[in-house]
């Protein structure tokens, strides 16, 4: 069992002093220079001794107990053996291989049976190889050959900060290092060698992987919106004969496109006009309707024919804007045949209507121009409308919480307005009123309450209605939107004219002309010019 080593600061207890491994290597140097005409055995190590100052003393095994043989070393917490004889190394590896402390000692071979030096001459020797010839030929190593690189100033391998980084990063240089190299410079450790040829192995995996997976993006990226662009399935040749109406329904992919056309008996091979779709940037600029075909076409000339405009068969449906629900209705059974009453059947709740309708449809059904399928009800149409008006808000940043104002107050600018131009200043007006609490005595508010037309003016009953949307006497806003309004109004509603204006009248129905007040006096004599184009103009007032 190993002892605990005595108490003390080393050269006065009787041991070697401290030192750090770069002093104790040097001092070996030094020792080996003093005697390198000495044989390297015991009797000459005892014929020259080293200096007094620095002693370094070896007994012989045999005669020594094992307390005798223990000595401390200043980098150890635990005892060291002093040195036993070893069998003589074979090899140059094999030296620096040889541990000057072994704790066992191997088998002794009686013809090379000899003495190990104490652990200062091996450093010398280690640090100073023997280049004689009567030895094995000298072979480096990786570790050696590091070990004679090492540029001045570098710290050694002796040279270790205890408690320091290096301590917590395991050493797996012993096993790696110590196996000579070949006259290729290539380890001739077979372990080595099959690490070598796995990390090619797994080189070349990972850059066919790379390769692989390029191609088959480049193949997949190539046709982001129609799939497969093999051609494999055939086509017909020439333009085709008969007459086919193919319809693009909203939403129809490109594959669906294909699949559509080869149903319709208009073209061969799904992926064959798919391969030639995708050559053509303008396909993607196809709309929804219904399209003048012909039975068996090529690819290309089917394709050719519904980039063609005058092939489009345009079932389009213009909705103007401010229109009433009633009236939009209306339209759209005479453009596209569907019967009134099944417009009237759909309700606000199976439209998704935004949460600022109110479960109501008027305001919130966008004007503009669709392109409605063949055959589509008046469920779809209308959908379509309110779908149209939700991307509408969207784009144009409108808050929900502000978004049934805004249709409000857009829908008072659609009806009281004529000329674009004249739509801010309505709004700020609107807005000017209602901050100092005047009413609104707008004709157009009666007129959506008393659900009439044909007229810009009101009677006296009118004006004394009990409906909340009559502005002569209910203050403020009305309880919502007047009819449903374009995008001008929309962004009229949103961005108001800087002014004072409280009033305004259209003095030539007309042109649309119309001027804007501050004061009632001004009111007036604006007033005076529309009557006198209503006198001039019977009937049209």
């Amino acid at each position: 069992m190993n002892t605990p080593p005595p108490a003390g600061n080393g050269a006065e207890d009787g041991n070697e002093p401290l030192m750090t491994r770069r002093e104790r290597r040097e001092r070996a140097a030094r020792l080996a220079a003093s005697s390198s005409d000495a044989p390297f055995d015991q009797e000459q190590q005892s014929a020259s001794p080293p200096p007094a100052t620095q002693p370094v003393t070896e007994q012989p095994v045999s005669d020594q107990t094992a307390a005798e043989r223990t000595r401390t070393s200043p980098y150890r917490s635990r005892p060291v053996t002093a040195p036993v004889p070893v069998t003589a190394p074979t090899t140059r590896s094999e030296q620096r291989r040889t541990t000057p402390y072994p704790t066992v000692a191997p088998p002794v071979l009686a013809e090379q049976r000899v003495t190990v030096p104490a652990a200062a001459s091996v450093r010398a020797a280690r640090a100073e190889p023997d280049t004689s010839e009567d030895e094995t030929t000298y072979i480096p190593t990786r570790r050696s050959l590091r070990e004679e690189q090492a540029p001045t100033g570098r710290r050694g391998e002796d040279d270790v900060v205890y408690g320091g980084v290096a301590d917590l990063v395991p050493d797996h240089t012993d096993h790696e290092d110590d196996h000579p190299m070949d006259a290729a410079g290539y380890d001739e450790d077979p372990h080595a060698r099959r690490r070598a040829g796995r990390s090619c192995l797994f080189l070349v995996l990972a850059l066919a992987l790379v390769l692989g997976g390029l191609g088959f993006a480049v193949t997949k990226v190539g046709l982001p919106h129609f799939g497969s662009s093999s051609s494999s399935g055939g086509d017909y040749t020439g333009n085709g004969t008969g007459s086919v109406n193919f319809t693009v329904n909203q939403g129809d992919s490109g594959a669906q496109i294909a699949a559509n056309l080869v149903a319709a008996g208009v073209v061969k091979s799904a992926s064959t006009f798919l391969s030639v779709a995708d050559g053509n940037q303008q396909f993607t600029s196809i709309q929804p309707g219904t399209y003048k075909l012909r039975e068996h076409m090529s690819s290309q000339a089917a394709l050719n024919l519904m980039l063609n405009p005058a092939s489009f068969v345009s079932t389009g449906t213009t909705i103007p804007e401010g229109l009433w629900d009633n009236e939009i209705f209306a339209l759209l059974s005479k453009s596209t045949g569907v019967p009134l009453a099944n417009y009237q059947k759909v309700t606000a709740a199976s439209l998704g209507l935004p949460a600022a309708a109110k479960g109501d449809m008027e305001g919130f059904l966008f004007p503009s121009t669709y392109n409605f399928p063949t055959g589509a009800t008046a469920q779809e149409q209308l959908q379509t409308m309110v779908n149209q008006g939700k991307a509408e808000y969207a784009a144009l940043g409108i808050p929900a919480s502000q978004l049934r104002q805004v249709i409000t107050v857009a829908s008072l600018v659609q009806a009281e307005s004529k000329l674009g131009s004249d739509g801010p200043k309505v709004a700020r007006v609107i807005y000017n009123r209602v901050a100092q609490g005047m009413p609104l005595q707008f004709d157009s508010t009666i007129h959506f309450a008393e659900q009439k037309r044909g007229t810009v003016t009101t009677t006296n009953q009118e004006r004394a209605s009990t409906s909340p949307y009559n502005t002569y006497l209910v203050k403020g806003l009305p309880p919502g939107p007047i009819d449903n309004p374009g995008v001008a109004a929309i962004n009229a509603a949103l961005h108001p004219a800087a002014g004072s204006w409280l009033y305004f009248v259209t003095v030539n129905l007309a042109t649309g002309e119309t001027l804007f007040a501050d004061t009632y006096p001004e009111q007036q004599q604006n007033e005076n010019q529309f009557h006198a184009w209503c006198q001039a103009n019977p009937g049209k007032c």
